[in-house]
């Protein structure tokens, strides 16, 4: 009874002695391991809000809002600068519509009314006008023009027109716009191939008998000659009847006497005591050759007097080319003539 006694407080000893090491390891292990993934989770949690916090802020701190403004069915310019002022970015993708003219902004997105923030891009659909399917009227116009036009309408429509013949004549529009083409405006194009064009070089420039402009305004006859290529040099004669003030008195040489460009013919006008010494507008001529020697050239002329500096003429001629340039300056005038761009000559009139 008492062997037996003592086994079983031995066996409650050890078993006491098991809890107490379980107590001691497991239980007291599992505090430290719940608490440790307490505190990741509360780190991880202030950190996501800090972050969230961070991202927030930096959305915020963003391009401001505008507010997309409606700009279909107006011009293209027009739009671009509204956009401009909204701190918009245009992307334009033109096509051709048979119902809208040409540079018309015919849709838009995002949509009139939309929130996005400033540089976002818009993209507007922009008229190029409408599909040709005949020849155009080119009258007025000049080759360059007409070779562009081609290519832009008709590379588009998957068919190809070229220039043809090109002829040049004497005729009253001015030098290098055209005065006639074939086929005529308003052909279908279904089988037109090639458009030939008659291109103005000018008046031509010929001798003629002068006549008697006594009694004539200067400046009306001045304008007259000019298209001619003939120089005017003018003398003032003081006159007391305010009826005669500006017209022409005497003139040399005298009518009928033949002159052709670059001749010059002397005016006596009447000018009243106080008209005399004042300084007037004259309509005058510039007469140029361009060097022969030269392909092609481009010819600038600038003329200067007390009102400034203008230029009268800029355009690409032939080498040997007569140009005659009617224009108006007051007295003391100086012309500059450029040829591609460099000085060629300065010429002085009174």
């Amino acid at each position: 009874m008492g062997l037996k006694s003592k086994t079983n407080q031995r066996g409650f000893t050890k078993t006491q002695n098991m809890f107490q090491l379980f107590n001691r390891y497991v239980v007291t292990n599992s505090k430290i391991i719940i608490r440790n993934i307490i505190i990741i989770l509360f780190v991880f949690v202030v950190v996501f809000g800090l972050v969230t916090s961070l991202v927030f802020w930096v959305v915020r701190k963003g391009p401001p809002e505008v507010t997309v403004p409606g700009i279909t069915g107006g011009e293209l310019i027009e739009g671009l600068l509204i956009l401009q002022k909204k701190n918009l970015r245009a992307v334009v993708d033109p096509r051709y519509f048979s119902d809208y003219s040409k540079n018309i902004i015919v849709e838009q997105d995002p949509k009139a009314g939309s929130i996005v923030r400033e540089g976002k891009d818009i993209r507007l659909t922009v008229s190029k006008g409408s599909i040709v399917s005949i020849v155009e009227d080119y009258t007025g116009k000049t080759m360059n023009y007409v070779q562009n036009r081609l290519q832009e309408i008709f590379s588009f429509q998957g068919k190809t027109i070229k220039l043809g013949n090109v002829t040049y004549v004497t005729s009253e529009y001015p030098q290098g716009s055209i005065v006639g083409q074939f086929p005529p405006p308003n052909t279908p194009i279904t089988n037109v191939d090639t458009i030939d064009l008659v291109i103005s070089k000018g008046k031509e420039i010929q001798a003629f008998n002068l006549n008697d402009y006594t009694g004539e305004y200067i400046n009306d006859v001045m304008k007259l000659l000019a298209l001619r290529g003939v120089l005017v040099h003018i003398i003032t004669e003081e006159v007391m009847n305010p009826a005669l003030s500006g017209l022409i008195i005497s003139q040399d040489p005298p009518e009928g006497e033949l002159v052709k460009r670059n001749d010059t013919v002397t005016f006596y006008v009447g000018y009243l005591p106080s008209e005399k010494e004042k300084e007037k507008l004259y309509a005058r001529a510039l007469n140029f050759d361009v060097p022969p020697e030269l392909e092609t050239a481009v010819i600038r002329v600038v003329v200067a007097d007390r009102i400034g500096e203008r230029e009268i003429y800029n355009a690409e001629n032939k080498g040997g080319d007569s140009i005659s340039i009617p224009f108006k300056s007051y007295s003391n005038t100086t012309i500059y003539i450029y040829v591609d761009g460099g000085v060629f000559e300065v010429r002085k009139m009174e």
